[in-house]
């Protein structure tokens, strides 16, 4: 989510300094997989209409045209589009003064296993819904603890309104306010300081829902010195647990974020 104006949501301590926060995840040890069968692409592919936090589409231009069908030559285009276009992260730079930028984070960071909440369910008969901290226990009762160094990832179902525009991903309501699912700040300040998982993940614009004023889940998570995607899709082909995600972020010089292409494999 890159909202213009974001920036002047996130708050300091009344001293003007911004809380310490929980330490880097760790990198070891971690459950690696010791082989994998399936890879799912969780990336939405990048397009000029494609749905938008704002009206700022990507832009493509033909520098080259395709060669004739079997024949050689190079094709090339240019694009221009948000650093927070389509399926992308969230540095934490994004929302905190000071805090790291795309190239800043680890590589093993970026590597890391999936957890993956379901709130279908709930999200169909309340677009509002979030991610709680209960939601958090209710999965750990059926799979498992949540390790350190995870991705801690909402399926929502709302990938599936991708192609009918804006509107629909928007969830826009009749009087133009904004409704979609997204993240508790409890949950994300629960998971980053109990759980000390590597970053957050939505099926929506943005990790908090899309009601939200304050902007608490981005403040959260940034804060801690942790990374977030947003507009990932195919989550409900995903295991509750066992899968690794690996986040192939563009990495920009001093970016504060950057589209991603996110793959699952298990």
């Amino acid at each position: 989510m890159c909202l213009h104006g974001t920036g002047e949501t996130v708050r300091a301590r009344s001293d003007g300094s911004a809380p310490a926060g929980p330490p880097t995840p760790p990198l070891t040890p971690r459950p690696w997989p010791k082989g994998f069968r399936r890879v799912v692409d969780l990336s939405h592919t990048l397009s000029p209409g494609m749905p938008s936090w704002d009206e700022d589409k990507p832009v493509r231009e033909t520098l080259a045209p395709p060669a004739p069908e079997g024949e050689f030559g190079f094709y090339v285009q240019r694009w221009s589009m948000s650093e927070h276009t389509g399926t992308h992260l969230d540095a934490p730079g994004h929302v905190i003064g000071g805090g790291r930028l795309v190239p800043d984070i680890d590589p093993g960071e970026l590597v890391a296993p999936a957890a993956v909440i379901d709130i279908r369910a709930r999200a169909a008969e309340d677009p509002d819904t979030t991610v709680t901290v209960d939601d958090v226990h209710a999965f750990e009762r059926l799979h498992g603890r949540i390790p350190a160094g995870a991705a801690v990832l909402m399926c929502s179902g709302w990938s599936t309104r991708w192609a009918e525009g804006d509107g629909r991903v928007r969830g826009v309501a009749e009087d133009g306010s904004w409704h979609f699912p997204g993240f508790s700040a409890d949950a994300c300040e629960f998971l980053v300081s109990q759980r000390a998982i590597a970053g957050t993940g939505v099926d929506t614009l943005s990790t908090d829902p899309g009601n939200s004023t304050e902007f608490g889940a981005h403040e959260v998570v940034g804060r801690a010195d942790r990374w977030g995607l947003e507009a990932l899709t195919g989550l409900e082909q995903l295991p509750p647990s066992g899968a690794m995600i690996t986040v192939g972020v563009l990495p920009g010089l001093d970016a504060s974020g950057g589209p991603s292409r996110v793959l699952a494999l298990w």
